[in-house]
């Protein structure tokens, strides 16, 4: 999987050139992914409750209690912001004062991946400035530092994730939002977790943010750039969601890499309002 991710980042940069400064310190980072092996709590959850959570629309697990490997994931945490000291970069400084946070106190990633969790933006903020970090950088080492974790956490249940018949528009593995979105060859829908990467199908005039379906308060507008990529919108919550339509995009990679590649289109839907 890791050698597979490395050919698309490879690919994605030799064809869209704009996406390098953000694919290449990724790339570094996917590498030293697999040098972890995540172990996840076991979790046994009765039957009935399955089927109650199922019917009542719960998601297999809410982000505040996911039995993820804390340790593999602090221990991984340190490797990248190891990495990223060592590159020529604006925030340096503030990755190396990071980094020595975690040296000196063992729980500090942890207090981090408890933050990310649980959104508490107070105490992310507050990292932030004791590192002298973006909180949006933090959130981002620390998202991709439990992936390998939540990856062996949706391995281990993934007979138990409800996927054809969940139409939510948050996952249903985790409870999160999505940050991507893509239409299949036959046109329907998917959406991607910004947190464990689940995909699920959901309906495409129905805004996954707010549940709105009228359609005169639902549009996008295409990318400029590329054909196949473009934003949709929703007018009543004013947030918006990148879609890849792979009826058009071939060669579309992984959701996780197509939102990098992508960045131009957040920074066009924020002139255009949207959130």
């Amino acid at each position: 999987m890791k050698g597979d991710l490395l050919e698309h980042i490879d690919r994605l940069i030799a064809q869209r050139p704009v996406s390098k400064d953000a694919l290449v310190p990724y790339r570094e980072l996917v590498g030293l992914m697999g040098e972890v092996e995540p172990q996840p709590r076991k979790i046994h959850v009765e039957g009935r409750l399955k089927d109650v959570k199922k019917e009542e629309g719960f998601p297999r697990f809410s982000r505040n209690d996911l039995p993820l490997d804390f340790e593999s994931s602090s221990a991984l945490m340190a490797k990248f912001l190891d990495d990223l000291t060592t590159t020529k970069r604006e925030d340096t400084d503030g990755l190396k004062k990071a980094l020595e946070k975690s040296k000196k106190d063992s729980d500090w990633a942890s207090k981090l991946f408890r933050a990310v969790l649980e959104k508490d933006d107070e105490n992310l903020t507050r990292m932030g400035k004791e590192t002298n970090l973006d909180p949006n950088t933090l959130q981002f080492l620390a998202q991709l530092a439990l992936r390998p974790s939540l990856q062996a956490l949706r391995n281990s249940v993934s007979e138990q994730i409800d996927r054809a018949g969940w139409d939510h528009g948050y996952c249903p593995f985790c409870g999160s939002q999505p940050n991507m979105a893509y239409f299949d060859k036959t046109g329907k829908r998917h959406l991607n977790c910004e947190l464990c990467g689940e995909e699920w199908p959901h309906p495409r005039l129905n805004c996954p943010f707010c549940q709105n379906q009228e359609q005169k308060g639902l549009g996008y507008f295409h990318s400029e750039e590329e054909e196949g990529f473009r934003v949709d919108f929703c007018r009543k919550c004013n947030r918006y969601i990148k879609t890849v339509d792979k009826r058009i995009v071939e060669d579309a990679a992984p959701m996780e890499l197509e939102y990098l590649a992508t960045l131009h289109l957040d920074l066009l839907a924020s002139k255009h309002g949207f959130k």
